[in-house]
């Protein structure tokens, strides 16, 4: 996948109609499992996704993630993609379906951790398409870059792009609302080197993105967003110098 893509950098705003998210009721709760969520389309499409009740996990909405994968539809063959925060998994699974290379989950709840990997097995994904990292996303930051540029000296991998700009092409920022990791995390990201300058950010939030961002200490192009009922979502590319 090349990582030098033409993409538009004029905001486009989407209208969306204001729907209650659907979730299906699971039926098993020794595990639990107290909800499901489909996977829209793809080669998994209509495949279900398990999810626990926990603090700060809600899975985006079917409308809100079929807008995203709308927006990144010609950037998912063969990408690589870290799902921060993955909570039900939905997105980096979607991904999956869709295409993507190699998803990494980061997810903090022990339980739904293992419930990715339950629902990989499942879908058949082989090992050497997603990662499961459990703990928290700031503190398992540096751990993965050491991980990935450790692959990246015994063999090219596909985090390596042409250019030798080393980074995760498309990365969903996707944490609990009330704990305001998006700069955070982002920081982390650069600093860490596991992103660059063509890396797309997804960022979810109940402010603009300006409001969400304010702090960061690097430039951005905001490329998408969109309104669902409280929810704003953007995508993004930061100004990060190689």
């Amino acid at each position: 996948m090349s990582a030098k893509r033409q993409r538009p950098v004029k905001t486009a705003r989407s209208k969306m109609s204001k729907q209650p998210v659907k979730h299906t009721a699971a039926k098993s709760s020794k595990s639990g499992v107290t909800g499901q969520v489909r996977i829209i389309g793809g080669q998994f499409k209509r495949q279900l996704v398990p999810f626990i009740d926990a603090d700060g996990l809600r899975p985006s909405p079917d409308r809100l993630r079929e807008t995203l994968f709308n927006w990144v539809q010609f950037e998912l063959h063969d990408a690589t993609v870290l799902d921060l925060c993955a909570g039900s998994g939905a997105l980096g699974f979607e991904a999956l379906s869709r295409g993507a290379h190699y998803v990494t989950f980061i997810e903090l709840q022990p339980k739904q951790a293992a419930l990715l990997g339950q629902t990989a097995e499942r879908l058949k994904l082989p090992a050497s398409s997603l990662a499961v990292h459990v703990g928290d996303a700031l503190s398992l930051i540096p751990t993965l870059a050491l991980k990935h540029r450790a692959a990246s000296v015994a063999e090219q991998t596909n985090l390596q792009s042409s250019d030798n700009a080393f980074g995760y092409h498309l990365v969903f920022v996707d944490p609990p609302y009330d704990l305001e990791l998006w700069v955070p995390l982002l920081t982390s990201l650069i600093e860490n080197k596991l992103v660059n300058k063509h890396t797309l950010f997804y960022l979810e939030d109940r402010r603009e993105i300006s409001q969400t961002l304010q702090g960061l200490a690097y430039n951005y192009t905001l490329l998408k967003e969109t309104k669902m009922g409280q929810i704003f979502a953007s995508l993004i590319q930061v100004q990060i110098e190689a």
